[in-house]
């Protein structure tokens, strides 16, 4: 071998080696969302029962189950911050209706997490079986090309 050749044969070992010589690489990052960023994601709720008709309802005098099943009849969802529902209490709206208003936007929002989080493991399942499906079909495929092959690959 003429010098030029060694060389190059160390200048190509010593790229292989520095590209073996990396850490491992770095765990992706995960992005935190503000509580701002939140609120901007979750739909937003829809009352088709207006708070302002559940105090009417109060003041004429309904009867708190009446008033809960009506805001259930409706579907009626509330996201009601603490000076919402303090100024509604204010009002004489019933303890167990404001806790009705707040538990059941709470259980709807954890049901629609629940729900992506099923839908995000079909798919995540979904791909490990095409994936499984795929490795099963290599494994029965021979390694190497078919006979004859040449024994020696190198001149």
């Amino acid at each position: 071998m003429n010098s030029f050749d060694s060389r190059a044969l160390v200048l190509v070992l010593a790229l292989l080696l520095t590209g073996c010589a990396e850490g491992p690489a770095r765990p992706a990052r995960i992005e935190r969302m503000t509580a701002a960023e939140l609120e901007a994601r979750l739909p937003q709720p829809v009352a088709a029962l207006p708070p302002e008709q559940i105090v009417e309802m109060v003041r004429q005098g309904a009867a708190t189950n009446e008033i809960i099943g009506r805001i259930t009849q409706s579907g009626s969802r509330y996201r009601l911050s603490a000076t919402a529902i303090v100024d509604l209490g204010r009002q004489g709206v019933p303890l167990e209706v404001l806790d009705y208003m707040v538990s059941a936007e709470r259980t709807r929002i954890f049901d629609d997490m629940a729900a992506e989080a099923q839908r995000r493991e079909q798919a995540c399942l979904q791909r490990i079986a095409q994936e499984a499906s795929l490795c099963s079909l290599q494994a029965m495929q021979p390694m190497w090309p078919c006979w004859p092959h040449p024994m020696n690959w190198f001149p």
